[in-house]
């Protein structure tokens, strides 16, 4: 049997200190405590997973200035960390600087027991206004030795069931997603539907890790490949340990769920037979006909009236 011992660790940035480099550390000496806990407490756990955006926090004036290199000092301390304790870490997401000046993506990566970064994901879909990086273009899939295969989503790559099935396709038998939801973009009307919605569509587990209240709306949550909720935390800061056997994974998308709705064997035998079920991209998503219904077809959002503002921070726009 095949076993992914993983860590939600549900966090709060502590530190608004108006020295970025200083910010960081503060937030990276909490993730540290954290990290140096779990293993401590419970050797058995394999991988250790933080929510997104939590080493620079929630500073939307100040982006680009709290942007990194990948690689580069940060990542090179939480690599050392990975090595000290033999784990797999997830650290949540970064603010990775862009190839052009004043760019940037938020980027997730994955750091082995050795100390290497073996994936990196850049968020594709992006909640413009509110989110100021750039799109990445790929949906990468690393394959844990001994254990199976992990893909990332971040925060609003949830929304678009697009994204978890490339990971599916691709082989992914867990999504990590590192999220920032707070009750002012949905909260947990949103959160936990869309975790189940893409466990049970992609036969995978789906495993969500919020920042607690204030800034998120906690809840961080894992889902089997059957829709079951496995664990959920509350909305206050704090940790779990989940055990996830991915062999249910390979039972369910084998034989599927009560030995019938093997979805993503199903897909492949209805295309086999002819069916157009991908109709709606065989002539390029942009011609679909909703696309035509549109007033303004380039508008990001109706957001984009805007303006991201400290104030969102307590639930509220300024318009």
């Amino acid at each position: 049997m095949s076993y992914l011992n993983m860590a939600l660790v549900q966090i709060a940035s502590p530190s608004n200190h108006p020295e970025f480099e200083q910010r960081k550390q503060e937030n990276f000496e909490k993730m540290e405590y954290y990290i140096d806990t779990i293993a401590n407490m419970n050797p058995a756990v394999d991988l250790i997973a933080f929510p997104e955006l939590y080493l620079p926090g929630l500073d939307p004036e100040n982006w680009y200035q709290m942007s990194e290199t990948i690689p580069g000092a940060l990542t090179d301390k939480l690599c050392q960390k990975a090595i000290q304790h033999k784990k797999w870490i997830a650290p949540g997401s970064l603010f990775e600087k862009a190839e052009t000046e004043g760019e940037a993506y938020n980027t997730a990566i994955l750091i082995s027991p050795e100390g290497e970064i073996v994936m990196k994901y850049r968020k594709v879909f992006i909640p413009y206004p509110l989110e100021p990086s750039i799109p990445g273009n790929e949906f990468p899939v690393y394959e844990i030795p001994n254990i199976g295969k992990v893909g990332f989503m971040i925060c609003a790559d949830g929304h678009y069931p697009e994204a978890a099935r490339n990971l599916a396709l691709k082989g992914a038998e867990v999504i990590i997603k590192p999220t920032l939801q707070g009750d002012w973009i949905g909260g947990q009307r949103n959160n936990l539907p869309i975790a189940i919605t893409r466990a049970v569509e992609n036969q995978c587990f789906v495993v969500s890790i919020n920042h607690p209240n204030p800034i998120g709306m906690g809840h961080s949550v894992a889902v089997d490949p059957e829709g079951r909720i496995i664990e959920e935390l509350g909305d206050s800061e704090s940790f779990t340990i989940v055990y996830l056997n991915l062999d249910e994974v390979r039972r369910v998308r084998e034989y599927g769920s009560l030995g019938m709705f093997g979805f993503l064997k199903m897909l492949k035998e209805f295309k086999e037979a002819g069916k157009q079920v991908d109709e709606c991209y065989q002539v390029g998503i942009e011609n679909a006909p909703i696309y035509q219904t549109f007033e303004t077809p380039n508008a990001k959002t109706p957001a984009d009236i805007r303006k991201y503002s400290p104030q969102t921070q307590q639930k509220t726009y300024s318009v």
